[in-house]
Formats: C-alpha cells, structure tokens, sequence
C-alpha cells in the first residue's frame, strides 16, 4: 500500500497543472477492502473533470502468466471521484488492473497495479464440491439464496465458485436477480421454511441498499409471498396475501369466517402503490365445495411473471392451474390445467404443483412440473370429469415447454426434461435451460443444485447446507460494452 500512495502523489504532482485540460487525467488511485466480504475490493479514484472511469483487471490461469482472464468493473460517468467496484472475484487470487479514464473520446489508462485477494471467506453456508460438477462449466452465473438466519445471496460462477454475496441478518425466504441487475429478497427473522416474509429489500450490485418495504408501514398491509421481481419498468411486483371476511355458515362455517387467498401488488420505488389485484375480484370462495378445508391456504400462488403485452401469468399449486390477468383491468383471461382449464390439453403435458413459470422468448410457457400428479382431467367437449391415476406411480419432476394456441384453445408439448426421480421436490423449486445441452433444475426438497443436459442425463450436482426457493441463471452481471 506505501508504494500505491507514494505513486498516486506523484501522479498528481506530475498532472495537476493540466488537471482541467480537455483530455481525462488520472490522480489518486486507492485500494479499499469491503466489510465482511471477501470477494468484493473497493478502488477509489480521482479524474478530471467530466471523466469516465472503470478498471480492467486480469488473472493468471497458468504458472507461466501467459494466458489470463479479463474482466472490467462497472462504469462511474461524468464525475471527477470515481467509487468503483470490483464484485467478481476468486478467492487467494493474484489480480493486476489498470485505471482507464474515458473523456471527450480520449482514452487515459494507468500504470498496472496488482492486489491478492483473500486466502478464506468469513464463514457462508457455501462450499463447492469440485468432483461433483467437474463435466459442468459453462458461461454466466447462478444465483440462489440460503434460507436460514442469518441469511445468504449467493451468485457462482460456471465453475460453482462463489462470485459474490450478500448478507442479511433476516432470513431470505425468496430472492431474485433482476433485468435492472439488481437483488431483490423477500425477508422474515423466523427460520421455517415457508416463503412468506414482511419485509422486501433491494441491493444494487455493489451491496447498497436501495429500496426497502415493510408490512405495516406506508399504507403496505399485507404480507409478502413467494415471489418478487422488477417488472418492465422498474417497479417491485410481488406476491401477497389477501384475506377476506366470508360467510361460510350456509356451507357449514362460521358467519364471519376467513379465507387466506392471494393476491398481486406493484411497488414504485417511492413504495407507492402502482397497482393490486386480488383473486377475490374473479373467483366466488362460496362455490368452492372444498373450502371449509381450504380457506386458511385457498390457492396458494406461488409464481408470478408479466409477458410483453403488459398481462400477468399467475401460478396456483393448489388447483395445479395457471391464470392470465388482464394488466390493466385486473379480468381472468384464461386458465390453463387443473380440473377446469380453459385449454385442451395431451395427457404428457398435464402439469401438477407447478413453479416458476414464465413465457420464453418464443411466447411458449416454461415451468418446472414438480410431479405431483394423482389425476387428471378428461376432455369431453365442455365436460371435464376427473381420474385418478395409480398413487403407486414413480413421481419426478420435469421442465416442460408449452406451446398455447388461444385460437383452438389447445396446448401442445414443445419439450421435456425429465429430471431424476431421486432429486423429486414436491414443492418449491425451479428449472430453466441454460443453452439447448445444459439445464439447471433447483430441488428444494433434496438441497441440491441439478445439472443435467437436454434429456435429463445427470450431469452434476451442486450440494446445498441449507434450502434455496430456486435457482437462477444469469447470463452476465452487468454490461460491459462501454469496454470494447
């Protein structure tokens, strides 16, 4: 560190006459390390005015240090004090960087500076097993969260190596990596293993918090559930709880019952109130047979996502059907599987306790099948009657691909990945395809991250300390195109 600041003075002894000139210059260049993480090393620098400034840094994968790695921080714009960042890195790792300050298309690049990183982490519920993912290695990363107290998000990389974290002394019972390149976690300091929390916290790439909600508080009276992400314009959307007053005694329940049903609420990020919508506004719970045994969980939503038209696909696991809601008046489009689906559906796409579903980039719905299957519905026409299948059949989960035809009212089969059946969760989980050869399955119920390839060949394993909700593939942390 005395031979960085020695130098970082005389750069500035040497360039501060011309500090204002049109061309960027570089002065004090400072190393710090991050509180409580390992794998994240602060650089503070100070530019003329107007610059831009990032780092690029490398590493050595041979003795030789012939052949490197590079990576670059994110950029700081137009600003004379630089606060970057660098937030992927190995742990005992030798890096070498350089400043590169950009201003009126110019381009100033330091001398080469080098760190190493710590040999050990503070104590996370992490821990790579080399032997057990050696044949998966792929390009981006995986983020995923340890649900305990305190609590964990964590991103590897295709290696399995921890590329980042962040800490919180709640528990994270839901987390997601957003479009926005943001962290969003919903939090509660219980450590069951439901996902329902009262509290939502947002963390930019660095760690900083940037959005914070809590039931009770700023007119928020419901509690949060299983799901939350950034929709297209930045605003929080999430899962809630609604529960409602209901006379039941004409089904032979009490005058002033309660129903538990779900419902969607959007946040701007003042936490105003964009928009809500409840599930009582489209179904009746009095003409529901079942509900004197259901009302304290009626459907149980459990996934949410928006597609490009501005509309809402709504998973429910217990009706193993999914709903499309009308984004702006909040009306039932459609509903897809169950025992009274709007669609058409072959016996091998019938899906039950689902999650995670969304819309590809085709307009086809993906979601992870969890296997719950004991029935399925018998299309006559409008008449749908129900069978039952053998209980003793093996169950497994499954990706499934879905095509919708909303003109013929009929589903097809795209694909399937057929998981292993001893990696079967029956709840919770998820799975996406990270290229055509590699799919990711989380299996919350075995603690473990599953790779396999494109016909459910086991292809490795990521053994988890603690549950994680689901597992997400990011392609790239943030973009670097400012660098090329």
């Amino acid at each position: 560190m005395r031979i960085v600041f020695i130098l970082a003075i005389t750069i500035i002894i040497m360039q501060s006459c011309n500090f204002f000139s049109a061309s960027p210059k570089i002065g004090v260049i400072e190393i710090k390390s991050v509180p409580n993480n390992a794998l994240k090393v602060g650089i503070d620098v100070e530019t003329s005015k107007g610059t831009d400034s990032y780092i690029k840094y490398w590493k050595f994968v041979d003795k030789e240090k012939k052949d490197s790695v590079v990576f670059f921080s994110p950029i700081s714009n137009d600003t004379s004090s630089h606060k970057l960042m660098l937030v992927n890195l190995n742990l005992n790792t030798e890096y070498n960087f350089n400043v590169i300050a950009k201003k009126n298309s110019q381009i100033k690049v330091s001398n080469t500076y080098n760190f190493t990183t710590s040999p050990l982490v503070p104590w996370v519920p992490y821990f790579r097993e080399k032997d057990s993912i050696a044949n998966v290695k792929f390009d981006g990363y995986i983020h995923f969260h340890s649900r305990q107290v305190p609590g964990y998000m964590f991103v590897i990389n295709g290696e399995s190596k921890l590329a980042s974290y962040q800490k919180n002394e709640d528990n994270f019972k839901v987390s997601k990596w957003t479009h926005k390149g943001t962290l969003l976690g919903i939090l509660s300091n219980d450590t069951l293993k439901f996902t329902n929390g009262e509290k939502i916290i947002e963390y930019d790439k660095f760690g900083n918090v940037i959005f914070e909600a809590e039931t009770g508080k700023n007119g928020i009276d419901k509690s949060f559930h299983h799901e939350i992400d950034l929709d297209e314009k930045g605003n929080i959307m999430t899962l809630v709880y609604e529960v409602k007053q209901v006379d039941l005694s004409q089904l032979g329940g009490e005058k002033k019952d309660e129903v538990k049903g779900d419902g969607i609420l959007v946040l701007n990020h003042k936490g105003e109130k964009v928009w809500e919508w409840t599930v009582f506004d489209v179904m009746d719970p009095l003409k529901d047979k079942n509900i004197l045994i259901t009302k304290k969980d009626w459907l149980h939503a459990n996934s949410l996502f928006k597609d490009k038209e501005g509309n809402y696909l709504i998973s429910f696991r217990n009706i193993s059907q999914v709903w499309k809601i009308n984004g702006t008046t909040g009306a039932l489009i459609w509903k897809l599987g169950g025992l009274d689906g709007d669609f058409e559906m072959p016996d091998e796409a019938i899906f039950a306790g689902q999650h995670n579903i969304r819309f590809n980039e085709k307009g086809e719905l993906v979601l992870l099948d969890n296997g719950n299957l004991k029935f399925k519905p018998d299309y006559k026409g409008k008449v749908i009657k129900r069978k039952f299948l053998d209980n003793n059949k093996k169950r497994y989960s499954r990706l499934l691909t879905l095509s919708i035809d909303t003109i013929n009212m009929k589903v097809n089969l795209v694909k399937v990945v057929d998981f292993p059946e001893k990696y079967f969760t029956h709840s919770q989980g998820s799975a996406e395809y990270i290229n055509d050869n590699l799919v990711i399955f989380c299996s919350t119920n075995t603690n473990r991250i599953i790779y396999t390839d494109g016909k459910g060949k086991l292809l490795g394993m990521v053994p988890l300390e603690y549950s994680t909700y689901r597992a997400q593939y990011i392609e790239k942390l943030y973009d670097t195109s400012y660098a090329n």
